[in-house]
């Protein structure tokens, strides 16, 4: 595995209260949203919680692990954790989802529900994603001016709910089927202006650190892209690996009030400094507040 050497991003970079958001985002009509509590679903290749925990934020894990998680599991939050069908199915004492008690949902790549398969089985893994409640749920939860994060295999619960935003490679053909990127470092061009300013260059270095991660091709015209670059991908059998140009990486757009966001890669992959002005650039109206000392101790200054 490749770990890309990040120098673009200033090792002691702080992220201060961001209470208003990333400029661009009022710019195009997003309604103010603000995020102080969170919801993290737990998956098998992504840790979208570290950068949650290191920015301080109010924070409740759900477990989704389809198997085990690929990297080694260690509780830093001091909290116990909840299966992810409750958050999708239970509901609160006012009687609503217990997922609306939240301002923003983070989902890892590879938590369960959300697949054809159980990862390295043929059981099916769809509950989830196949429940048309569940997926309305999300919809009408984006719809209350709340935020929705997604990476990687996370990305079918978008494509039910939104499925004209993005365009992802062999989305005909079912769940799973865009999950087909190759293991590689990617250079990636920081296209949006606001997203430069907080990460400090006009491009990254990204670790796909994992196979078979899911390629978008296009997006819809309501849909900012802030980051884009060049990708190998797996054709049909027999067709060989094919280079795809300027795909994107990263983007967000807006539904119903609220806000979507969804990257290719896993953000555990790449160092914590990138993945805490990831959450800066993309998440409007989270209060952050990631310090120097902090992301030491977290060991954003190794590689």
């Amino acid at each position: 595995m490749m770990k890309p050497a990040l120098n673009p991003v200033p090792a002691g970079l702080l992220l201060l209260t961001l209470a208003g958001g990333v400029a661009c985002k009022q710019d195009q009509g997003f309604a103010p949203i603000t995020v102080e509590n969170t919801v993290i679903v737990t998956g098998d290749f992504d840790r979208l919680e570290d950068a949650i925990l290191r920015a301080e934020v109010k924070s409740q894990l759900f477990e989704g692990y389809i198997v085990q998680p690929v990297y080694e599991l260690s509780d830093t939050s001091g909290q116990s954790v909840q299966q992810v069908e409750k958050l999708f199915t239970e509901l609160n004492e006012d009687q609503l989802p217990i997922l609306f008690d939240y301002d923003a949902l983070f989902l890892n790549s590879g938590a369960r529900g959300l697949g054809a398969y159980v990862y390295n089985d043929v059981d099916a893994d769809d509950a989830l994603v196949s429940d048309a409640a569940v997926v309305q749920q999300v919809r009408d939860f984006v719809g209350r001016r709340k935020t929705l994060v997604a990476t990687d295999w996370a990305y079918d619960m978008i494509e039910a709910a939104w499925p004209d935003k993005i365009d992802f490679v062999n989305e005909g053909d079912g769940t799973d089927a865009a999950q087909v990127g190759i293991s590689e470092t990617v250079v990636a061009r920081v296209t949006d202006a606001e997203m430069v300013g907080v990460i400090g260059a006009d491009q990254v270095e990204l670790d796909f650190a994992f196979g078979y991660w899911t390629v978008m091709q296009d997006v819809g015209p309501d849909v900012t892209v802030h980051m884009r670059g060049d990708v190998l991908w797996r054709q049909e059998e027999g067709g060989g690996d094919a280079l795809l140009e300027d795909v994107p990486l990263l983007v967000s757009f807006e539904a119903d009030g609220g806000r979507v966001i969804f990257s290719s890669f896993s953000w555990r992959a790449q160092r914590p400094a990138l993945a805490d002005a990831l959450l800066a650039g993309t998440v409007e109206g989270l209060n952050a507040s990631v310090t120097e000392a902090r992301r030491n101790e977290s060991g954003s200054e190794g590689g």
